[in-house]
């Protein structure tokens, strides 16, 4: 707030002894109600401006642009975009605790868009001018970044998996030999065993 008007604020407010008109207390009321006004307009137009930034991350993640500008439910599908669990949403909420998981699902949404921690760091400091950028530049949505700790087991299965079989096919060239194809996360799947 300018310091001349928290100066006239302070003196209009101050009480008075030697006048008892009642002035000062309509002048403190007026006072009070224009603050709330400028705080509510302040806040709208935060909401409208978040809602623009992100507008585009939500388009190109394959939500409607509108569920940017409602205030909760915009996280909510952030955390939905950036592939974590909806838990993470509330622990979001949690004073001092839940700065950790803003930033860790800023940092999962960026992984998304192919960017990279750096990234994450413009995020978190200057959303405005990052989000924008994620929003309405070049970057494409890659799907869900984050992996719990079951997907992550998984995709270490299948990247054996796939070297295992890449192997095999190696050694049946060289050696004129059939190779060996079993799909470690379905063991009993029909054609598993040699190759025909």
């Amino acid at each position: 707030m300018p310091v001349p008007l928290l100066a006239t604020a302070l003196v209009a407010t101050t009480p008075s002894y030697y006048d008892d008109s009642g002035p000062n207390l309509a002048v403190s009321a007026a006072f009070f109600i224009a603050l709330i006004a400028f705080e509510m307009l302040f806040i709208a137009v935060a909401f409208v401006v978040t809602g623009i930034t992100w507008a585009g991350v939500f388009d190109k993640a394959g939500y409607a642009k509108w569920k940017a500008f409602v205030p909760f439910y915009n996280t909510w599908i952030l955390v939905k975009i950036a592939g974590r669990p909806e838990s993470h949403f509330w622990l979001q909420l949690i004073p001092y605790v839940g700065i950790y998981w803003t930033v860790c699902t800023y940092y999962d949404v960026a992984r998304s868009f192919g960017k990279d921690a750096a990234y994450t760091a413009g995020l978190v400091l200057v959303p405005v001018v990052f989000a924008t950028m994620l929003s309405y530049g070049d970057a494409r949505y890659r799907g869900p970044s984050y992996l719990s700790p079951e997907q992550k087991w998984q995709a270490q299965q299948y990247a054996q998996w796939q070297a295992q079989q890449q192997y095999a096919q190696w050694y049946a060239r060289q050696h004129g030999q059939p190779g060996v194809h079993q799909d470690p996360l379905n063991p009993n799947q029909p054609g598993s065993g040699p190759a025909q």
